[in-house]
């Protein structure tokens, strides 16, 4: 820690910042969906705040570490990641919907959406289900419009 930093308690600024509730609508919907609600977090592309790490991802594909273990990390990964990116997750919260979409299109219940859905509802929100929208432009598909 630098000079004049103040140490931060990651886990008690996300408490305090979790009273505040919000009215936001979260959908899923398959990867090429193209709304200006979309949210890709793919494990290739997505979106950083939302997207587990790479090597969380893997050790649980590959067995390193059980499904317990995966959704404490990535929930740990998510908490610090709202308070370095307040400003961010506060835009998002602050939307009336957004829509999840992730490569693996999954609907069981395997997708790390769900768990971030979960971790969501901390702050109020809603899981509304998932889109049945026809499907956009692939070239125009969320994960492919935030890499231009």
């Amino acid at each position: 820690m630098g000079a004049g930093a103040i140490p931060v308690d990651i886990h008690k600024a996300f408490r305090e910042r979790t009273k505040k509730k919000h009215a936001l609508a979260i959908y899923t919907a398959d990867y090429g969906y193209a709304g200006d609600d979309c949210f890709d977090v793919s494990f290739q592309g997505g979106h950083f705040m939302l997207t587990p790490s790479k090597k969380m991802l893997l050790d649980f594909r590959l067995g390193r570490i059980n499904a317990l273990e995966f959704k404490e990390q990535y929930f740990d990964q998510l908490e610090a990641s709202f308070i370095q990116h307040q400003y961010t997750w506060d835009e998002m919260l602050n939307r009336e919907r957004i829509v999840l979409v992730c490569s693996c299109n999954a609907d069981d219940g395997s997708c790390h959406r769900h768990a971030l859905i979960e971790f969501l509802r901390q702050f109020g929100v809603k899981y509304a289900g998932k889109l049945n929208a026809q499907l956009g432009d692939p070239e125009r598909s969320c994960g492919r419009r935030r890499k231009k």
